[in-house]
Formats: structure tokens, sequence, C-alpha cells
């Protein structure tokens, strides 16, 4: 998170937490998932489809009603991933969507040693 000038007239938007990618969409990695979270407020969880396909995410979220309409769009190539074992959950108009690493992907330890000289 960077620092930023305090300004009384300008308020903060969600969406600006989220700027790294693509507005609305953060993507990060732990040493053991994939981490990719996105903006969709306002659209309840049966309205949102997350699709992963050959390593690219795409987060689809629409709601039309009479008196209001949201639409988001995301999409994000990822490598390393085990594909078909990700998991998808929604909290206060965020998607947060949880791929494992493959196991080659994840960080190891690799221990130097002194080479002997002859």
């Amino acid at each position: 998170m960077s620092i930023t000038r305090w300004d009384p007239f300008r308020f903060p938007s969600l969406l600006e937490e989220f700027e790294p990618t693509q507005r609305g969409l953060k993507i990060r990695e732990t040493d053991k998932d994939i981490l990719a979270e996105a903006v969709v407020a306002g659209v309840p969880s049966d309205n949102v489809e997350v699709h992963i396909e050959d390593g690219v995410l795409t987060i689809k979220a629409e709601l039309n009603e009479d008196d209001r309409a949201y639409q988001y769009y995301y999409t994000a190539a990822l490598s390393g991933g085990q594909w078909d074992r990700a998991q998808a959950d929604i909290e206060n108009g965020i998607v947060t969507i949880t791929i494992p690493k493959q196991e080659a992907a994840r960080p190891q330890k690799i221990t130097v040693k002194e080479k002997k000289s002859k």
C-alpha cells in the first residue's frame, strides 16, 4: 500500500485498494496459493461467474434491476496453479478465488554446499 497525501475533499474509493493489475482486481501469492480478489459490489453470489481455462481466470458479475445495474468483468493470465482445485467465496462485495499452487511452483529452499578444491 502506498502513502498518499490526505485531501479532505477527496473520498477514497473501494476500487483504489485494487490498483495493481486491473482496476478492481488484485492478484497475490502466498507460499501455497494464488489469490485473486475482485470487487463485485452490489452483485449477489448467484450472479457471479468464475471460470479458469488454460490458466486464464475470468470473473463476470452482473445485476440488472429496475432501479440499478452493476457489471464487472475481469480477466488475468495465471501460471502454476492447480485449476481443478480452485475455490471462490464472496464477502462484503469482494469475491476471493483461492487456487492452490502446483508443488513444483511452490518456493523451495536449496542448500548451498561448499565445493572442495582439489
